[in-house]
């Protein structure tokens, strides 16, 4: 007969924003929640996994590069740069005044006392 392991849940609270900050972090790190979340609790700091068009990009790029400057070429780099630009940077899906929001935020350290008491 095998063990099985017991798996005890812990709950805790978080704002809307914390479970959307969360939920990002762990789809960019290429992990549940709750995988995420254990992880950094026990010190851990999960990486980022780039995304396939990271690489697609890449590869186009570094044919671009390999090849003698022309206007047509020089016209096909920079709509390639507006596509990475579009796909990898500018993250429209979270609105401007949240995103001001939570950068203007106070954040407690994650060290120390959690009250002055």
């Amino acid at each position: 007969m095998g063990s099985k392991k017991s798996k005890n849940g812990i709950f805790f609270e978080a704002t809307d924003a914390q479970k959307r900050k969360i939920k990002k972090n762990a789809v960019l790190c290429g992990m549940r929640q709750g995988e995420y979340i254990l992880r950094r609790a026990l010190g851990y700091e999960p990486k980022a996994v780039q995304p396939d068009a990271f690489y697609h990009f890449h590869r186009d790029l570094c044919v671009f590069l390999n090849k003698e400057l022309t206007p047509e070429l020089e016209a096909a780099a920079l709509k390639l740069f507006d596509e990475i630009y579009a796909e990898l940077i500018d993250d429209r899906k979270q609105p401007p005044n949240e995103i001001i929001r939570e950068v203007t935020q106070w954040q407690p350290p994650d060290y120390g006392p959690s009250n002055a008491d």
